[in-house]
């Protein structure tokens, strides 16, 4: 058992996860290093989150078959755990996703902290890790005028894929032109190796695409002749240039170096977001707000993006011949006239639904409503297909 990057694919997969009865255990550990960086603290914490399992498992309403799938996936959770060579370095949280009875076990690493919680489920609680993917769809570009370092990766760390070296003159030694032919040789010289860089960029993108591109130089003046042979597809992923000395950094270094332009990054879609539902809602365009509209577009497959208040819970109701879900209180399928199922929180099943439908689920933290205009007041909302 290991811990993996948490990817779309991963997400879609525990989508599809569901049972007829709690038997799926969604345990979040917080590694937060400004609370839990001693191997003290974190033990003190994992050893709370398995008394809460405990307490849950000792609920009388669990099957026979139940409890005693309950009771392996206990134990192999601890063991992961405790056990010496479990790598949270630079890790901000853990999730971990299992259910024997069903096959399944997921241990995801996630790049911001995470409330510590532990859950027993007929599903997997996907709200808590929503928007913290890892798709390595970041690329970190380096440069020197002599050197050049590549890097690949996202919010929970990159790693150097390519390092390149070129022999570029020493700017100050004398030669045997005269000093402003000699400099004008050098700054040639620096000219061909960031289009040797820039190329080299190109040809890993070709191979392997990325969406976002961060370009560090420990030299201002490099930046300009860094844009103009930059190509234009790559030019338009930059997102932000960060000044760093390549040659003395490592790869935590350079991920604490751009990891504020990440940041900024997905603020600024989100702003973006938040500001493209206000002017959908005001002119009755595709924008949908609360349990009722929101369910029912979702039944009739027009989400493009979901919309999730963080720790948002309502009843609702689900179908379990067809998958249809409603508000609370209805009893029948208006699809195939199957009896309702009562759903304590219908918000999940939601985030199940959007991710199977290749929507978008977007949540909303606490400190994004803070700092972003007419945070939505409803447990749910979504742009619409149309």
């Amino acid at each position: 058992m290991h811990t993996s990057q948490l990817t779309e694919d991963t997400l879609r997969a525990l989508s599809e996860v569901e049972a007829d009865e709690p038997v799926i255990v969604s345990l979040f550990l917080d590694l937060d290093q400004a609370q839990f960086a001693t191997p003290a603290a974190r033990t003190s914490q994992i050893t709370s989150l398995l008394s809460e399992l405990d307490a849950l498992l000792r609920d009388e309403g669990l099957s026979a078959d139940a409890a005693d799938a309950l009771k392996v996936d206990r134990e192999r959770i601890e063991v992961f755990l405790r056990s010496d060579s479990l790598d949270v370095e630079g890790v901000a949280g853990l999730a971990i996703y299992s259910s024997d009875a069903l096959e399944v076990f997921e241990a995801v690493k996630l790049p911001d902290p995470v409330g510590s919680a532990v859950h027993v489920e007929q599903r997997p609680v996907l709200e808590p890790v929503m928007g913290l993917q890892d798709e390595g769809a970041w690329c970190v570009l380096l440069v020197t005028r002599d050197s050049a370092r590549l890097f690949r990766g996202g919010p929970t760390g990159i790693r150097e894929i390519r390092d390149v070296q070129s022999d570029v003159k020493n700017q100050h030694s004398a030669g045997g032109w005269s000093q402003a032919r000699f400099e004008r040789s050098v700054e040639q010289e620096v000219e061909w190796h960031l289009e040797h860089a820039t190329d080299l960029l190109f040809r890993h993108f070709k191979r392997r695409p990325f969406d976002h591109l961060i370009v560090g130089a420990n030299n201002e003046a490099l930046r300009p002749a860094l844009t103009g042979e930059t190509h234009a597809y790559l030019a338009e992923r930059i997102r932000g240039w960060v000044d760093i000395d390549e040659k003395l950094a490592s790869e935590s270094q350079v991920f604490e170096a751009v990891r504020e332009v990440m940041d900024a990054h997905l603020e600024q879609e989100e702003r973006a977001l938040l500001e493209r539902f206000a002017a959908e809602k005001a002119t009755d365009g595709r924008a949908a707000e609360g349990i009722d509209p929101v369910l029912a577009a979702l039944a009739e497959r027009r989400v493009e993006t979901l919309v999730v208040r963080q720790g948002a819970a309502a009843p609702g109701t689900k179908c379990v011949t067809c998958g249809w879900l409603g508000p609370a209180g209805i009893r029948r399928c208006p699809v195939d006239q199957t009896t309702l199922d009562a759903v304590d929180n219908v918000v999940e099943p939601a985030i199940q639904a959007a991710i199977q439908q290749s929507a978008t689920v977007h949540v909303l933290r606490p400190s994004a409503g803070e700092k972003n205009a007419e945070p939505i007041s409803e447990p749910i909302a979504a742009l619409l297909r149309y």
